[in-house]
């Protein structure tokens, strides 16, 4: 499982104990588990009961479930037991997750011991939770309605707070129009000279069509940072057909400065993207799967715009299906990938594979950008249970902490 690169959250931890047990033998329990901690550079407080609601519970004596269960009713997130090989406290941490799970909630325990494993797990947690804190305070804008051609990918607004976190600001198409009309012709002209300089090649697309979709970059960080967004999914076929330009060129520019950006209006896809930038620090590329080979695990991904952070050079092209404006044909290095999309119809359906990339490609009949994938999960999956058009690809193996964090806070318990 790869290293979280977000900062780890610093863990309220509850001690509870049972009064049967002798004070100086519970401070002493507790003040160890702390410093062991501490040498794991696991960032922490302990916390009374009377105080802040904990992230955590440290059992550290049996006799505490009904303390714990109480305890429990004042923590917003999974029910997170920490528990060490003596005292009886990982008994009592059973059987208090266990009535949690009948109650519906979700949770885990993680076993503090002489073996490494117990700390690990809860230094992922407590970066999970740093994860949703992130995606709960974000605000993602829906650019006009979702393309017509998504439909099962327009979940409610409600659905997407309730299960992810963020919350939905509807923005109308026609801002980002009229955005594009006061944008700064000399920000436009700045934005389009220095996607020209870096390109590798430039084919279809003329200066004035660079320019222009330079413009929809100028536009679009302007409706962003007046409502106050992280991130966006944009219904960016209207700018083709109604402005005869796109906004692949601006998700890129987005993308490249730390706001998530998502085509089509695809909120599931938006969000897996989010999701992956909280959880890995880098941006993700949102595409569609061209072709599916299950019998060789393989996967051909395009799409016509990608961060630039992501590729080792890109050539200008245009548009693929309407030949128009500017898409990004990119070049992602040989590496370690993720291939993941979340989606349902409450939003909480995960697929996730970790991947190998093996190649590019320069198809004409497809989207610019063209990555191979070779899977570590069964890529048949992909035909029998999809969970829309697009999915998103993230550098480095991140299939397990993925499901882990989804196990916690997004899938019904079992």
């Amino acid at each position: 499982m790869a290293a979280l690169a977000v900062p780890a959250h610093r863990l309220a931890i509850l001690p509870l104990a049972s009064g049967l047990n002798p004070p100086e033998l519970v401070r002493a329990t507790v003040g160890a588990l702390s410093r062991a901690l501490d040498a794991h550079g696991l960032a922490h407080v302990m916390v009374a009961a009377a105080g802040p609601a904990p992230d955590a519970i440290l059992v550290v004596t049996g006799g505490t479930e009904s303390l714990a269960l109480a305890a429990l009713e004042r923590v917003a997130g999974p029910a997170l037991l920490i528990a060490h090989p003596e005292q009886n406290s990982l008994p009592a941490a059973l059987e208090v997750l266990a009535r949690a799970r009948q109650l519906g909630r979700r949770g885990c325990i993680c076993l503090l011991s002489d073996r490494e494993d117990g700390f690990a797990r809860l230094s992922r947690l407590a970066a999970y939770l740093d994860v949703r804190g992130r995606l709960t305070s974000a605000r993602l804008g829906r650019i006009g309605l979702p393309s017509d051609w998504l439909v099962a990918s327009m979940p409610g607004a409600a659905a997407v707070e309730e299960t992810w976190g963020p919350r939905v600001v509807d923005v109308p198409i026609e801002e980002v129009r009229d955005a594009m009309a006061r944008a700064s012709g000399g920000e436009a002209a700045a934005i389009a000279r220095d996607f020209l300089a870096a390109a590798s090649a430039v084919a279809e697309p003329s200066p004035a069509d660079v320019e222009r979709a330079a413009r929809v970059a100028v536009a679009l960080r302007d409706v962003t940072a007046r409502h106050r967004l992280d991130a966006c999914a944009v219904r960016c076929f209207d700018l083709v057909v109604d402005e005869r330009t796109t906004g692949c060129l601006a998700l890129s520019w987005l993308l490249d400065r730390g706001v998530v950006a998502g085509c089509e209006g695809d909120l599931p896809a938006t969000i897996t993207m989010m999701w992956l930038d909280a959880m890995t620090g880098e941006p993700a590329f949102l595409a569609n799967p061209q072709d599916v080979d299950p019998a060789a695990n393989m996967v051909a991904l395009a799409h016509c715009t990608i961060a630039r952070r992501m590729v080792s050079a890109y050539a200008l092209r245009s548009h693929f299906e309407s030949s128009l404006g500017v898409g990004l044909a990119g070049v992602l290095e040989p590496g370690d990938a993720t291939v993941a999309r979340v989606g349902g119809p409450d939003l909480r359906s995960l697929w996730a594979s970790d991947a190998r990339i093996v190649g590019g490609g320069q198809h004409e009949r497809r989207c610019r950008t063209q990555v191979q994938v070779r899977l570590v999960g069964e890529a048949a999956a992909m035909l029998t249970q999809p969970l829309g058009n697009h999915v998103v690809l993230a550098r480095g193996h991140w299939a397990a902490a993925l499901r882990e964090y989804h196990s916690l806070f997004v899938a019904r318990p079992d």
